[in-house]
């Protein structure tokens, strides 16, 4: 849909570059699709206002802007190149030019504008909104009603004028983020988040429409959807995936991962994906909303309304804030590896290079949950990010393993792990619309590929910190890695390196023997004679593969199951998931539980009760921890066993609690 928008104005004669605004993590697919556009990123969703001020204030006063959303669908070209040339003639005067779509019938999820008067440029009377059924009937019996499709033409100071006069604050805003065709995100989550109808247009004296019939559709429902494919395939059932359908008309079946059986079925869409199916009416396709939201609060009823405001407060009033304060060594810069009972860093210890990567993640996570009081998160990010521009660097590339307390390098090989949790932290950072998590991750990604692959027997090794041996856990943590970056920019060559783990993952490290997960391996992927089992980590592996399956669409749902049934069955004691399979003495550490109950919420399992799971990790872990912390492992009687509370748990935290009670608005 963008390249077919992008070729509609491609004519040089009629068209100059045009400028792309998207959302961030679109970056890629934007760079990609529009090689020679000058390209705007939206570090957060504002609605279409803001963003066509800043349209406006990149471009000449003079000149002409044609607003164009990148979903729409123009089955007839000239007479939209027709319609343009027409408005162009009102909008060089200085008039705001919309444009309106002759409408086919009483659809009921498009805005409508009405026109007085007749000929190709008219006035507009009112806009409307999205109209029940006997209303819209009413417009289109009437005539003079036509849907808008959301375009737009105009002078760039036209609408700045019209901005400066009915939304100064948005045009204001909006000039204090954009700085050298960028958007500063804390500036631009101040502006005002409105649609440029409710903002402008609909108080505005000099607004024009053009009537245009060009088989528009901007394909924001699934009546549209099937009408598209329909036009396409010359029958009126459209199915798309695994699909059977037999005795049905007019219907619109799509299926991902699923195989569908639709029978005796009239004016239906049925959406069937992994983990959710939709079935509604088509012709009232445009009014799933409020059914679709019920649907994505089902994910966060997993928990009690009394955990979630406990686990809020202790959170993000307590843990978060405290650790904001004492994450940075103000001696040296670094990242400190924990804090004592006390609720004090702890000196004089080594500190390894992952934990300043962890925390990045950490706190570009919670600022993505939109908590950073008074710069409390960006703070403890931008310490993070000179550290590992600085001090964390190795001489020969990449990053270096362990410091010693005063910040001296104590081991200056490159692991890994760390430098996966590094991509992790830049990609976090990159779905904030920072350019400098791209960059970060990108930097980590290439040092992993040239350091780190295996070329001989495939995967992943450490050939400086672990010789000889190769890992799972690294494995598990760059494919966690890639798809954050994955979802954060669209890249390609993440989404290659998704998969290739996965299949690892299936052929080496999953035993289906036991349904357990493999930890260590000889080089060409044989196992060794004694290994260990982590219940934790089949808990883990089973929620990215849950992640794998829902970004690249791959089966994983066999996998998820297997791991999470072996887990279960022999990895929990006494309601706790232990450490290590078999080991005794045992011991509980948080971190496994917090993986269980990640797995357990994302990929249910029969008898599994959540609460039950949440309330023993809240009473033996994180109620009788101390100021801002919490217990990080119990011996195998269940009694604290801990001296510190380690810096590398708030991951954890961001990725299993965090998204169960996320910050009061």
């Amino acid at each position: 849909m963008l390249a077919e928008t992008a070729a509609r104005v491609a004519d040089p004669a009629r068209f100059t570059k045009p400028i792309a605004i998207g959302a961030a993590r679109h970056a890629r697919l934007l760079q990609e699709s529009l090689p020679g556009a000058d390209i705007l990123l939206e570090p957060v969703g504002r609605n279409s206002a803001p963003p066509i001020a800043a349209a406006c204030l990149m471009s000449e006063p003079d000149d002409l802007l044609l607003i164009l959303p990148a979903d729409h669908h123009i089955a007839d070209v000239a007479a939209f190149r027709a319609a343009i040339e027409t408005g162009a003639v009102a909008a060089e005067a200085g008039r705001l030019v919309t444009f309106g779509i002759e409408p086919d019938h009483p659809a009921t999820g498009y805005g409508y504008i009405e026109a007085s008067g007749s000929g190709p440029i008219r006035p507009v009377a009112n806009f409307h909104e999205k109209p029940e059924r006997g209303v819209a009937e009413g417009y289109l019996a009437t005539g003079g009603f036509y849907w808008n499709a959301g375009i737009f033409l105009f002078r760039a100071r036209a609408m700045m004028d019209a901005l400066s006069a009915h939304a100064p604050d948005i045009l204001d805003g909006v000039k204090a983020a954009l700085s050298d065709g960028r958007l500063d995100r804390a500036a631009f989550s101040a502006v005002r988040g409105e649609s440029i109808d409710y903002a402008v247009l609909e108080h505005a004296k000099n607004i024009d429409v053009v009537p245009v019939s060009m088989g528009w559709s901007d394909l924001g429902d699934f009546r549209a959807l099937h009408a598209a494919g329909a036009q396409v395939s010359g029958d009126d059932v459209v199915a798309e995936g695994h699909v059977a359908a037999t005795d049905t008309r007019n219907a619109y079946i799509h299926a991902e991962g699923l195989r569908v059986a639709v029978h005796g079925m009239e004016d239906v869409a049925v959406v069937a994906t992994p983990d959710s199916v939709l079935v509604t009416r088509l012709s009232d396709a445009a009014g799933i909303k409020k059914v679709t939201g019920a649907l994505q609060d089902l994910g966060v009823t997993t928990v009690r309304e009394d955990q979630r405001a406990w686990l809020q407060d202790w959170l993000w009033g307590d843990v978060m804030p405290g650790w904001a304060g004492l994450a940075v060594d103000p001696r040296t810069g670094g990242l400190v590896e924990n804090i004592g009972l006390d609720g004090l860093p702890r000196a004089g210890e080594t500190r390894r290079g992952r934990i300043a990567p962890r925390q990045l993640f950490a706190f570009a996570r919670a600022k993505r949950l939109h908590w950073n009081p008074d710069g409390a998160a960006d703070g403890v990010i931008e310490a993070a990010l000179e550290f590992l521009a600085e001090k964390g660097r190795a001489s020969d590339g990449g990053w270096v393993h362990k410091f010693n307390a005063d910040g001296s390098v104590q081991d200056g090989s490159r692991d890994l792990y760390d430098h996966a949790f590094i991509a992790l932290a830049g990609s976090e950072l990159a779905a904030l619309g920072d350019g400098r998590g791209l960059a970060l991750a990108d930097e980590a990604f290439a040092v992993i590929d040239q350091l780190f692959a295996d070329r001989a027997h495939g995967g992943w090794h450490d050939p400086e910190t672990a010789p000889g041996l190769k890992r799972a856990n690294p494995h598990m943590h760059l494919l966690e890695a890639s798809l954050a970056h994955y979802e954060a920019v669209h890249d390609p060559a993440s989404l290659k390196r998704i998969e290739t783990i996965v299949t690892l993952f299936e052929r080496w490290m999953f035993d289906p023997a036991s349904g357990a997960m493999i930890e260590d391996f000889d080089p060409d992927w044989s196992r060794l004679e004694a290994n260990r089992i982590e219940p934790g980590h089949c808990h883990e592996w089973a929620f990215l593969l849950h992640e794998t399956e829902r970004l690249s669409g791959r089966d994983t749902a066999s996998w998820r199951r297997r791991l999470i049934d072996y887990a279960e069955r022999d990895g929990v004691r006494d309601g706790l998931a232990v450490d290590v399979v078999g080991a005794e003495p045992a011991s509980f550490r948080l971190w496994p539980q917090l993986e269980r109950l990640r797995a357990l919420a994302n990929t249910p399992r029969p008898g599994a009760d959540i609460p039950a799971v949440l309330d023993r990790i809240i009473a033996a872990y994180l109620k009788p921890g101390p100021a801002h912390g919490w217990i990080d492992k119990l011996d195998s009687r269940c009694a604290p066993a801990v001296t510190a509370v380690p810096a590398s748990m708030l991951y954890h935290l961001m990725t299993a609690l965090a998204p169960l009670a996320p910050p009061r608005g």
